[in-house]
């Protein structure tokens, strides 16, 4: 007797809204001329634990070295969910990037008012977080160019644990998003 295999009722198109079109470990593993050369123009990047250790008010010297870089190249923003203004500005601020906190990733909304401060379409924006389930998912809701970086700090509570497993599992079941690997430059998901 052969069993079905775990979450086969989902169908193969939702599935894809949780597989992030590259994978990095840190943000400053992102190829710039790939995205360039994708018909990036803007990213939208999440905070905490992507650009920010969660325990640190601002990001590091080496975060913002790279930030140069890439707002000489692109237009950039700040998509939180973090429930502080307060600290989502002093980050923000301190990296010189426009922010929205309270987003409440993976709903549209935060990312439609971003793209549209831009004046870039979805196809045009990459959004980078390190959590599947919110980054990921929202910014393939939206049809963005998606990026999974690894989360700079080991999570602390057990329901973001809880959550983190659940990311794993999910990065596995569908063949995973290896690390550093330049996805293809046509505009639909793998």
């Amino acid at each position: 007797m052969t069993h079905p295999q775990p979450h086969s009722h989902i169908p193969h198109g939702r599935a894809k809204l949780l597989k992030p079109r590259l994978r990095v470990v840190h943000v400053s593993d992102i190829d710039l001329d790939h995205l360039v050369a994708a018909g990036i123009e803007g990213l939208i990047f999440d905070l905490d634990d992507t650009l920010v250790h969660a325990l640190e008010p601002q990001a590091d010297s080496h975060v913002l070295a790279w930030m140069v870089d890439l707002k000489a190249r692109f237009r950039c923003y700040v998509v939180s969910n973090n429930f502080s203004p307060h600290r989502v500005a002093i980050a923000a601020e301190h990296l010189g990037l426009p922010y929205l906190a309270r987003a409440r990733k993976p709903s549209r909304r935060f990312f439609r008012v971003a793209m549209e401060e831009m004046g870039l379409s979805a196809e045009k924006v990459a959004i980078v977080g390190d959590q599947l389930f919110t980054d990921v998912l929202g910014g393939n809701r939206m049809g963005a160019f998606t990026i999974l970086v690894d989360p700079l700090s080991a999570e602390r509570k057990w329901h973001r644990k809880v959550m983190r497993s659940l990311e794993t599992y999910m990065l596995t079941r569908g063949g995973g998003t290896p690390y550093h690997s330049s996805p293809p430059l046509n505009k639909e998901l793998p």
